[in-house]
């Protein structure tokens, strides 16, 4: 294990298991951005945009694929943290759009350390969770019962949010729905809700019809934020208004075990149970159940984050070390990637930018880059500059990737994603 620490949720529905270099599983990725990759709307589209107006650049709407209407998503002004889903959207979408060209004057691999559990204002301890809100950069510090955001735009600090109302306690995955974030405390049995404008606390939800247990990954469908509960076998639906109960599934055909990972593919989301070696697909409408994946090709094994990239959905196996890719129509197998020049090794969180799909390999200190028109390798990024000490998730904003180092690292790694 890292540092001696152990990442994993407990409690009774988790099977412990480990690699050589940590006993870890991960968290969630992406939102909208003034100049990335968003999600939004009942219906739900990704969108990738260059000029600074998610939805709406230059009187024009832009998005990946085909777009019905106005597209799902509007951004308040430029440069504008609040990003407001419209009910208008594309429930499938392929990510043909690109940001422009990064901007090579920044260096990549450049690193912003926090030292072991202490130092600067940056304060990383046990980085994990990681999204963009379309400005800055926010990070949970599991161990530090924190979260930190960081100016996109530099890597600058900006602040530590800790104590008082904020009440994390091991703060593991994180999500952006257009205006507030949301953290959730797998130490606290709740889910806390921030505004992103200037990280005041809004609420903490917990105890009552919540019934959080361990809740641990996060996903925004445009409407509501859906929440694993690890140790529960559930996933809980929040409305994002006013933070209210929807409803918690579980038991029956829905075979959660162990949910880890949430994603969202604009109109089904998809959870990792680690403990069942299956991926399960809900209704995003009224969290009915679809179906559930596993065993034969698929091959899941602990399988960790999960990503959709307008056609599929890519679910990394972290005992496995190997990706699956399905078929987000039907969820019939494609491919398994594995071995070779991949070098995947513990793989945990994974981004999608529009162009290639990107793993952070927790046990490998690496990330690896793969094209996902085909699942080739394309390059796998290690040592020198990059500093990856047990990086664990990653999320993409439109030109760059940022990855947290967990444990042993306890920094962020930014990368150019062209």
């Amino acid at each position: 294990m890292l540092a001696g620490a152990c990442l994993c949720p407990a409690g009774p529905a988790r099977a412990a298991f480990s690699t050589n270099s940590a006993t870890v599983p991960a968290v969630q990725v992406t939102n909208a951005n003034t100049k990335g990759i968003g999600q939004g709307g009942t219906g739900k589209k990704f969108g990738v945009f260059s000029n600074g107006a998610l939805g709406v650049a230059a009187g024009k709407a832009l998005s990946c694929g085909a777009c019905v209407g106005a597209g799902a998503l509007r951004a308040a002004s430029v440069g504008a943290a609040a990003l407001q889903p419209s009910s208008v959207g594309l429930s499938k979408l392929t990510p043909d759009v690109r940001p422009s060209k990064p901007d090579l004057s920044r260096v990549a691999g450049l690193n912003w350390y926090g030292g072991p559990y202490s130092g600067g204002s940056y304060g990383f301890n046990t980085p994990y969770g990681v999204a963009f809100d379309g400005t800055h950069v926010w990070v949970t510090n599991v161990f530090g019962n924190s979260v930190t955001e960081l100016n996109a735009s530099d890597g600058s600090w900006v602040r530590t949010l800790s104590g008082g109302a904020y009440g994390f306690n091991f703060p593991y995955g994180i999500a952006f729905d257009g205006t507030h974030l949301w953290v959730a405390n797998a130490g606290g049995n709740s889910v806390t809700e921030l505004n992103a404008s200037d990280g005041s606390w809004v609420r903490t939800l917990a105890g009552g019809s919540y019934a959080f247990n361990y809740p641990f990954g996060l996903a925004f469908d445009g409407t509501h934020i859906w929440v694993t509960n690890n140790a529960g076998n559930s996933v809980t639906e929040l409305n994002t208004s006013n933070g209210s109960w929807v409803r918690t599934v579980s038991g029956g055909s829905y075979a959660f075990n162990g949910p880890y990972w949430i994603a969202f593919d604009g109109t089904h989301l998809w959870v990792t149970n680690y403990g069942g070696n299956s991926v399960t697909e809900l209704n995003a409408g009224d969290g009915s159940w679809v179906q559930t994946l596993s065993g034969g090709s698929y091959a899941f094994n602990v399988p960790f984050g999960v990503a959709f990239d307008g056609t599929h959905i890519w679910v990394t196996n972290f005992q496995g070390s190997s990706v699956t890719e399905v078929n987000v129509s039907d969820g019939s197998w494609v491919q398994t990637l594995s071995g070779g020049s991949y070098g995947f090794n513990s793989p945990a969180g994974l981004a999608v930018d529009g162009t290639h799909v990107w793993v952070a390999n927790l046990g490998g200190n690496s990330v690896t880059e793969v094209n996902p028109s085909d699942g080739s390798w394309v390059r796998t990024l290690s040592g020198g500059s990059y500093g990856f000490n047990s990086p664990v998730w990653i999320a993409f904003d439109g030109t760059h990737l940022w990855v947290t180092n967990t444990n042993g690292g306890n920094s962020v790694t930014e990368l150019p994603a062209g």
